[in-house]
């Protein structure tokens, strides 16, 4: 897996046991195998603040990066739920990716605490 890192999460300070939510259907990925093309997902990211929050403008440009990127669903919602952890250091998190419909077939991952869905 090889992406555009210049993208990098940012977190301010924020107080903490807040519940934070973003979510986004602008996340694109390609495919790693034989189809090639892209995927499209809808994002939710979802934690409990410990006094950091991931600065929204930087969770933009950071999901546009993953756009030329070659990685499975699996891997892509492991590496957000990751780099979520190591930006805002969350007391609890969630991480959801919905693929969007092909073949008939709709994929849905989720890494974390499901309790926060």
């Amino acid at each position: 897996m090889t992406r555009d890192n210049s993208h990098d999460l940012e977190s301010f300070e924020s107080p903490p046991g807040q519940v934070v939510t973003f979510t986004t259907d602008e996340l694109a990925a390609l495919c790693p195998f034989d189809f090639g093309g892209p995927d499209f997902y809808e994002l939710t990211v979802r934690y409990e603040s410990a006094g950091l929050t991931v600065e929204s403008r930087s969770l933009k440009q950071y999901v546009e990066a993953w756009r030329d990127t070659e990685i499975s669903a699996e891997e892509l919602a492991q590496s957000i739920h990751d780099d979520v952890a190591t930006t805002a250091a969350p007391t609890s998190l969630y991480v959801r990716l919905d693929q969007a419909r092909r073949g008939g077939i709709e994929e849905t991952v989720e890494v974390g605490n499901v309790d926060l869905r």
